[in-house]
């Protein structure tokens, strides 16, 4: 599952902030009657999962668990039945809490590995389990086959499935799942979506296959071997999606995949259903060029697939990726007259299409192939329905959709003109949290792109929105929101954005709205990357601190500084107590924040700024700076050491974030150099200088050089080119110009100049300090004279952010990652980009790092001509 889907559970149209979802009606627990008394239950924080366990009945570490599946009508009954049985034996199991859950486990964006497990049981013993199989067997053999448990056995045909792993969490160093091998080590329990056994137990794997006797009437189709499958496309919950070849042609087909019962979308209709309308759409629109044709379709065993005509070339979203004048060096007039030409082509498609009363329902980006011809083709009917059919829509893609719109024929037409916007201006969907924005975005396209093409753009949203009734453009006075915008000196949007923030603190949450990690990672709503402590070292450094701000964290780590909570938070700079302890001893917390930095440890095998070694090591040194107490420096000494150790096995970088890539400052090599150029500043020991300038070497081997742009952006492992501060070469700029601070030195000076160049680039998808538009703010203070005017450089930086800034009357808001919902923390939201901006006042382009009294550090690990010490 792509994790960015998480986003998706926590848009509520009613808020514009992200927040957990209300799932009305849904929420109804699943319940059990008749429990006994030395039944023991529990849930855990954040956790789907009821667990129900028995006095004096410990559970073993590992064995046969068995999981067992349901539809969303019939879970409450088989959850009735299969209960009763471990209950009278005594049996630790666990359930989904509720239908909301279920439907989740289950859905178009679930994980297809945890798909389908609606109750686990964890049997004491082989013979127990064995002979659960049979009696749970005849318990649920006549209810409705539930999903598929793709990394199980299915037991006789049934909702019961079987596989060998671990009952209680056991992890390696690298933090796998892990169960043990007959000698007492650790392997990993693989956790895949097919059935593996491990080999230690493959006598009684053999001996239940040759009793787990079925007959399947839906055995494999004879049309299935009429394909090579050649590659899988992707995997979703509800299936997969092919490249292959018919073997009487030769020709080059696509072939999709539909697993019953996942895929659930928001109408509860499973990938099957959404095939089978896909298939009844393309039928009806076999004449109308410019749709993807059918070559087949059948089902074999549970599966039906779809096969389809292979379309050259690529999506429209990654053909704007590639073709956009994102450099405004780049010539712009060849990318707007084909944007012309596609846009036309796609009207004439989507009105034939509406000619046979079909409408797609979920038209964007993605699913619009190019081809070098600029040929356009639409595929990705699974939304298809008749254009005029009023319904919620059940799928949708946040940007090119509004629910506003009625039917099929409606999204479409909204589609078509916001996709032409997407083609001018490549930026999240901020106007969906505040339209008046707009206003500004038009007379950004017209400095941008000319009157000509702006009226372009305008005829054709006027001409869609003949169709549409409620969804149409509004045209706002730009002068009206001219008006409400702060003035573009730095100090005004410092304070626009404090006061953004104090108006919209949760005190009693984690003080600040921010970004889904507050959700979904321990510690997200505390920390400094996206909690409260990096929002109340923000508003620290630019200005006072409120009331509120004080008694939140007062009552969240003074007063509890051994809770339970902190207990389980994370130990890095960013993600965890070594940048809690920083922020409280800058804060005036002196003491408390001792008492945390005593119990750092870190991972050994994470050496990351974000979460791992380096960070920590940082906030060691600034201590040591502030306290004066060798002890600090040994410590952070003792840390250099397991790197040094680390890099000298050859190790890989891994990374603790799920959009993470391990390159660059925050991930990668560029956060180690940073703490090591730190360790060379205070010990002037060259090995340590050395090793600095090794790792910011390591990141430049992944980086692409734009020779006519002469501009320099890291590439990761998926060939994507990436300017920004995490995982980008803005972050690798940063550790070189740390570097040339400390040593005096003018190394990588080309590369410097290279990644300065970045900020001619004109817009960003996202606005966020670490993976958007924010991290652009740290370019002027890497300046010299050498690379040109340093307010020219702040005014680029300036206008660019200007694209996500909200004005209000009186203060500012910013868009967090995706610009879905908004966003106050440093990590995607109003603290990272106050810390930026003041990171320009400051000339100082490490002004966001949560070290203590990030001046004083920079100050004191300056280049002094001190001797070497080797």
């Amino acid at each position: 599952m792509d994790k960015n889907h998480l986003y998706f559970k926590y848009v509520n149209n009613d808020s514009k902030y992200f927040e957990k979802l209300q799932a009305g009606n849904k929420t109804a627990e699943f319940t059990i009657n008749h429990l006994s008394e030395d039944c023991l239950i529990r849930t855990e924080e954040n956790s789907p999962w009821k667990i129900y366990s028995f006095a004096n009945k410990k559970i073993k570490d590992q064995g046969w668990k068995i999981h067992v599946s349901a539809t969303m009508e019939n879970a409450q009954q088989i959850l009735a039945d299969i209960s009763q049985v471990l209950i009278e034996r005594k049996i630790t199991f666990k359930h989904l809490l509720n239908k909301t859950y279920l439907h989740s486990i289950n859905s178009k964006n679930g994980n297809r590995i945890s798909s389908g497990k609606f109750i686990t049981i964890y049997p004491p013993t082989d013979e127990e389990f064995y002979q659960l199989l049979h009696i749970l067997y005849d318990k649920v053999k006549d209810q409705e086959n539930g999903p598929y448990i793709l990394s199980d056995k299915c037991w006789k045909n049934s909702n019961i499935y079987y596989r060998y792993g671990g009952f209680v969490k056991i992890s390696n160093e690298k933090g796998e799942f892990c169960i043990k091998d007959p000698t007492g080590q650790l392997i990993p329990d693989n956790r895949t979506p097919y059935y593996q056994a491990p080999e230690f137990v493959k006598d009684f794997d053999q001996f239940l296959e040759l009793n787990n006797h079925f007959s399947d009437a839906n055995e494999n189709n004879p049309k299935f071997k009429q394909y090579k499958f050649q590659n899988a496309l992707r995997f979703t919950n509800g299936g997969g999606i092919y490249i292959a070849e018919r073997n009487e042609d030769k020709r080059k087909v696509v072939i999709k995949e539909a697993r019953p019962k996942v895929g659930l979308d928001g109408q509860n209709k499973d990938a099957i259903d959404r095939l089978q309308k896909e298939y009844e759409a393309l039928s009806k629109l076999a004449d109308v060029k410019g749709v993807v044709k059918v070559v087949d379709y059948f089902k074999s065993w549970k599966h039906l697939f779809l096969v389809e005509e292979h379309v050259e070339g690529i999506d429209m979203k990654t053909w704007i990726a590639a073709k956009y004048p994102f450099h405004r060096h780049k010539d712009k007039e060849i990318y707007l007259n084909e944007v012309k030409q596609i846009t036309l082509r796609l009207i004439d498609i989507v009105t034939e299409m509406h000619g046979q009363n079909v409408g797609m329902g979920d038209l964007q980006p993605a699913n619009i192939m190019i081809t070098k011809d600029l040929e356009v083709t639409l595929i990705d009917f699974e939304s298809a329905d008749h254009k005029d059919r009023e319904e919620k829509a059940a799928i949708h893609t946040m940007g090119f959709s509004d629910h506003q719109n009625r039917n099929r024929k409606e999204r479409d037409w909204y589609a078509v003109k916001k996709i032409l916007r997407y083609c001018v201006l490549p930026i999240g969907p901020i106007s969906n949290i505040e339209d008046h924005i707009t206003s500004y975005h038009n007379e950004w396209i017209k400095q941008e792109f000319g009157s000509e093409f702006f009226l372009f753009l305008r005829e054709i949203e006027n001409r869609c929105d003949t169709h549409l009734s409620v969804t149409k453009e509004k045209q706002y006075d730009p002068i009206d929101y001219t008006q409400k915008r702060l003035p573009d000196e730095i100090g005004s949007l410092i304070e626009g954005l404090r006061a953004g923030m104090l108006a919209n603190l949760v005190p009693d949450q984690g003080l600040i709205h921010g970004d889904i990690r507050q959700f979904e990672i321990a510690g997200g709503a505390t920390n400094v990357l996206t909690g409260g402590t990096g929002a109340a070292l923000a508003l620290f450094r630019t200005g006072n601190v409120d009331k509120q701000v004080i008694h939140w964290i007062e009552q969240q780590f003074i007063h509890n500084i051994h809770s339970e909570q902190l207990e389980s938070q994370g130990q890095g700079l960013f993600t965890g107590k070594a940048g809690i302890a920083a922020t409280l001893y800058e804060l005036g917390y002196k003491d408390k924040a001792l008492e945390l930095f005593r119990n750092l440890t870190g991972n050994n095998d994470d050496i990351s700024l974000r979460s791992g070694l380096a960070g920590i090591g940082l906030a060691l040194i600034s201590l040591y700076f502030e306290e004066n107490n060798d002890q600090y420096l040994k410590q952070a000494e003792s840390i250099a050491s397991h790197i040094i150790h680390f890099l000298g096995g050859n190790r890989s970088l891994t990374v603790s974030d799920w959009a993470a890539d391990p390159a660059g400052l925050i991930d990668g090599w560029s956060g180690v150099s940073l703490f090591f150029t730190a360790m060379y500043a205070i010990t002037r020991n060259t090995t340590f200088y050395v090793a600095a300038q090794e790792l910011v070497e390591l990141d430049l081997k992944n980086t692409h050089i734009d020779e006519d742009l002469q501009v320099l952006q890291t590439m990761n492992d998926r060939k994507l080119l990436i300017p920004y501060l995490a995982g980008g070469s803005i972050g690798i700029g940063v550790a070189i110009w740390y570097l040339n601070h400390v040593s005096g030195q003018m190394h990588y000076q080309d590369e410097l100049k290279l990644i300065v160049n970045l900020n001619h680039i004109r817009c960003t998808f996202t606005g966020g300090l670490f993976d958007g538009a924010g991290g652009f703010l740290l370019i002027p203070p890497l300046l010299e004279d050498t690379y040109g005017s340093i307010e020219t450089h702040k005014k680029q930086a300036i206008d660019r952010l200007n694209l996500f800034l909200i004005f209000k009357e009186n203060h500012c808001l910013f868009p967090g990652n995706f610009c879905y919902r908004l966003s106050d923390d440093l990590y995607s939201g109003s603290a990272g980009i106050i810390l930026g901006l003041q990171g320009i006042l400051e000339s100082n382009p490490l002004y966001w790092l949560p070290v203590i009294n990030i001046n004083q550090f920079v100050t004191k690990t300056r280049y002094m001509n001190t001797p070497l010490v080797t």
